[in-house]
C-alpha cells in the first residue's frame, strides 16, 4: 500500500545544475499544477521535489498554490469508481474545455461504491461505501476511511468509522471531517479530528430513517453561519451548532437540486429541469440564467457546477437510450458565460463540448446509474 508520509526537510539531491536547490526549488514552485507531471518525468530528484510537503510549503508560501478541482465517477451498477484530476484546458479549442488526469484507484481488491467524501486541505477523505457480496450478492457497507494525498496521488487508510456508512454525505470544516446518514442504526452522525485520529459520536434528537423510508435520503450537506447544515426529501432542514452539540430544526421548502458553486462572488445553483440560477443580493431572490439549455445534449445526468479558473462550468454525465445499449459512458462538460442582457436579466451563453472522457469499463444496462461528485484540494 503506498503512503503519503514524506519527509518535510529541504531536499539534498541537485534539482538544477548551476543552480543552488532553493533557488531551482523557488522556480519548481511558481509552476501550475497541471504541469507538474512533465516536471516529474525530468529527473528523480524532480520527482521526489514535486511531491514533497516542503515543495507545497514554499508554494504556499510563494503564493502559488492552487485549489485543483477532484472528479470522482462510478456507477451503482458496477463496481468500478475513478478518480481524476481536473484542469481547465490552457488552449481551449471547442471539443476540450476541460482536462483529466487520472488518479490511481484505491489500493483494494473490490472497489468501494456509494463512498462520501470531503477535502481538507491537500487531502481528500474517502468513508464507508459498499462492496458486493461473492456469497448472495448482498451488498456490505464498510467502516474504512482511505485519504489520497493530492500532492503525489497516493492513499493511506484512515481511523475507521464507529459504524459502517454508505451513500453518507461528508464535510470538512476547520480541520475536522464531518459525516451524516449512511443508514447505521443508531449513529447518524460522527466527526473525525485526524489530529487526534479518533471518531466521534454526535447524538441528533430525530428518528433514525429506515433505508426503505424515502423521506431518508439526505443531501444538500453544507455550512450554513458555522453551523453543519442538511435536509431530508421533505421540507425539514437540520443544523448543529458544532459547539455546543446541539440541533435546531428549520422548515425549508425551497426546490433544490443539489449543484452549487461561487464564482465571482455570486452562488449559482441548479434547480430541476436544467435551471442554473444566480443568487441576485441585490433584490435577495434566485434568478434563472435564460438560454442555458439551448444545444445541450439529449440524455444527460447527475450535472454538477464548477468554478474552474474562475470560470462557471457544468460537468455531467450521458445518459444512452434502449437502442444504444452497451456504448460506454461518456462524461461532458460546458462553460457558461453570465450576461445581463438590456433588461437587467441574467442569461447563460453555455460553450458545449463533446466527450471529454470515455470510462473504459461502464456501459450501459438496465442497473446502470451514473454518480459523480467534485472536490477541491489546495496544492
Amino acid at each position: 500500500m503506498a503512503t503519503t508520509e514524506q519527509s518535510s526537510e529541504p531536499l539534498t539531491e541537485v534539482l538544477i545544475p548551476s543552480f543552488p536547490n532553493d533557488v531551482a526549488l523557488n522556480i519548481l514552485a511558481r509552476v501550475p499544477r497541471q504541469y507538474h507531471p512533465v516536471l516529474s518525468a525530468v529527473s528523480k530528484p524532480i520527482r521526489s521535489a514535486v511531491s514533497s510537503p516542503h515543495f507545497f510549503a514554499v508554494r504556499s508560501l510563494l503564493n502559488c498554490s492552487e485549489s485543483i478541482t477532484y472528479l470522482n465517477v462510478g456507477s451503482r451498477g458496477h463496481s468500478h469508481v475513478h478518480w481524476f484530476a481536473v484542469h481547465r484546458n490552457l488552449n481551449p479549442t471547442n471539443d476540450s474545455l476541460l482536462q483529466y488526469a487520472p488518479v490511481p484507484p484505491i489500493p483494494v481488491e473490490t472497489p468501494l461504491v456509494g463512498s462520501a467524501s470531503a477535502a481538507m486541505g491537500p487531502k481528500i477523505y474517502v468513508l464507508g461505501g459498499y462492496t458486493y457480496s461473492n456469497c448472495d450478492g448482498e451488498y456490505v457497507p464498510s467502516y474504512d476511511v482511505w485519504i489520497l494525498d493530492c500532492r503525489s496521488h497516493t492513499w493511506e487508510r484512515g481511523p475507521s468509522m464507529r459504524y459502517p456508512r454508505d451513500h453518507a454525505e461528508a464535510i470538512a470544516v476547520e480541520g475536522k471531517v464531518y459525516v451524516v446518514g449512511g443508514f447505521p442504526e443508531t449513529l447518524w452522525l460522527e466527526v473525525l479530528d485526524p489530529a487526534v485520529g479518533r471518531w466521534e459520536a454526535i447524538p441528533i434528537p430525530i428518528p433514525i430513517p429506515s433505508p426503505d423510508d424515502t423521506e431518508a435520503f439526505l443531501y444538500d450537506l453544507k455550512l450554513v453561519d458555522g453551523k453543519i447544515s442538511f435536509r431530508l426529501l421533505g421540507d425539514e432542514e437540520f443544523r448543529l451548532d458544532r459547539t455546543t452539540k446541539t440541533w435546531e430544526v428549520l422548515q425549508n421548502g425551497e426546490d433544490y437540486n443539489g449543484g452549487s458553486c461561487v464564482v465571482d462572488g455570486v452562488s449559482y445553483r441548479l434547480f430541476p429541469g436544467f435551471k442554473v440560477k444566480g443568487f441576485d443580493k441585490k433584490v435577495g431572490e434566485w434568478k434563472e440564467l435564460k438560454h442555458v439549455e439551448g444545444g445541450k445534449p439529449n440524455y444527460v445526468w447527475d450535472l454538477k457546477l464548477l468554478n474552474l479558473k474562475g470560470r462557471l462550468v457544468m460537468v455531467f454525465g450521458e445518459m444512452t437510450n434502449d437502442s444504444e445499449m452497451g456504448k460506454k459512458i461518456g462524461i461532458w462538460c460546458a462553460e457558461i458565460e453570465v450576461m445581463k442582457n438590456a433588461d437587467g436579466d441574467w442569461c447563460g451563453q453555455t460553450h458545449w463540448s463533446e466527450k471529454v472522457l470515455l470510462l473504459p469499463h461502464l456501459k450501459f444496462n438496465s442497473r446502470f446509474y451514473f454518480v459523480c461528485s467534485c472536490l477541491s484540494a489546495s496544492l
